[in-house]
């Protein structure tokens, strides 16, 4: 995954709970439906793009093994 492509979908991961709980509260306000269906959805969908994001990250570090070298 390009490096552009992984920090967008970073910043969507971290403001999807946000934008769930927005929503859930507006519903309670205004009385918009489905407001626990809709935060539910937000909140998988941003365990699932966390869950890709990890890989993600878990096979650049593997490809790109950065040796750490200690002065002794």
């Amino acid at each position: 995954m390009e490096n552009k492509i992984y920090d967008i979908l970073s910043k969507i991961q971290r403001w999807l709970p946000a934008a769930g709980a927005f929503y859930l509260g507006l519903c309670k306000v205004w009385g918009f439906g489905f407001g626990s269906e809709v935060n539910e959805t937000i909140v998988l969908a941003a365990a699932l793009l966390a869950a890709t994001l990890e890989i993600s990250s878990g096979k650049w570090y593997k490809e790109n093994e950065i040796k750490i070298v200690r002065k002794e």
